[in-house]
């Protein structure tokens, strides 16, 4: 054992379990281990006779689910006929922040999504088990304090490199395209308003990918071979929106993707011309800049590259703003 019991935790449910008055227990894994490894990506196999098994290629990307044998539990109390423990798998990411999820025993809701630990990072993921019931019984499985450890390896089909996001509003093209030095930063978001609404002539967003013996020569396979998305929403809307990213060209041996950033503003026109009331504003948050004289919406977004994230430096999602006259949108600002 190598992490105390302070750790604050998160929970989920067990992913082995058969149904018993309103709640469910891991049978073993003779009884569930086939179905969890027909459905999963990878999987760990904690067998009842102490050894471990590793189903599948632990890569970036995939999803680990953890199978641990009943057999391995000491306590395992009832309770009014029900069970009444519980095993808990802690794990951590590089010696990292430790995290938790629930393998084996007693499961509130056999109904909620099996849990699992998503592989989304390289290097040495590590594990260990604590056993506990409600009378108070508890008991570590770690390897005698070494811990289990597995390397997850880089995925086969990932980039190389992903990054450089960027946008262009302009009026000024060449060629038709941004020109080389129009391009600026995402990571600060963009402002798109009225001018670049009416006046610009290149108004896009996007990145480079660079992959070996994928993206450094015209590659007429390469739309084959790179998934590229963009992943959307704007502010106040629940779900993000999926759609693939259009290949822009060759940045020498970068491939170039772009979005188009009039195709998302929510303000082009018809857009509001039949708004009314409040209950015909559209379901993402409209407000007032801070003038009082402008519409203002914000739109969220990330790019994926074979599953790989491209994100900000500092996390979350990349930000820009769409704004126009207040119009018909007046109305949903209040």
């Amino acid at each position: 054992m190598s992490y105390a019991l302070r750790v604050g935790a998160w929970v989920l449910t067990s992913m082995l379990g058969a149904a018993a008055m309103g709640c469910s227990v891991s049978p073993g894994i003779e009884t569930g281990e086939t179905e969890s490894a027909a459905t999963a990506e990878a999987t760990v196999v904690f067998h009842g006779n102490w050894t471990t098994e590793v189903r599948g290629t632990l890569e970036r990307g995939r999803r680990l689910r953890v199978l641990y044998s009943a057999d391995r539990a000491k306590c395992t109390a009832t309770a009014y006929g029900n069970p009444a423990w519980s095993v808990l798998a802690y794990y951590r990411w590089n010696g990292g922040d430790v995290r938790t999820v629930q393998v084996a025993g007693f499961r509130s809701d056999p109904t909620a999504p099996e849990p699992g630990i998503d592989l989304d990072r390289t290097g040495e993921l590590e594990m260990w088990f604590q056993n506990t019931d409600r009378y108070g019984c508890m008991q570590w499985d770690s390897a005698y304090g070494k811990n289990y450890k597995f390397t997850i390896g880089e995925n086969a089909s990932a980039p190389g490199w992903v990054g450089n996001a960027s946008y262009a509003i302009e009026r000024q093209t060449c060629n038709g395209m941004p020109c080389a030095g129009s391009w600026k930063s995402l990571e600060n978001g963009f402002l798109y308003e009225t001018w670049a609404r009416q006046r610009a002539a290149v108004r896009q967003a996007g990145f480079e990918v660079w992959k070996a013996g994928v993206t450094d020569f015209d590659n007429p396979e390469l739309w084959r071979q790179l998934d590229v998305q963009v992943h959307r929403r704007y502010v106040g809307e629940q779900a993000f929106r999926t759609e693939y990213v259009s290949f822009d060209g060759r940045w020498g041996n970068n491939a170039h993707y772009a979005i188009d950033l009039r195709a998302l503003d929510p303000f082009q026109w018809p857009n509001g011309a039949n708004i009314r009331t409040k209950a015909d504003c559209p379901t993402f948050r409209i407000t007032r800049d801070a003038t009082g004289n402008y519409a203002e919406a914000e739109l969220e977004l990330y790019f994926t590259v074979n599953g790989q994230e491209l994100r900000p430096a500092q996390g979350g999602t990349f930000r820009g703003k769409y704004q126009d006259y207040l119009g018909n949108f007046a109305v949903c600002t209040q």
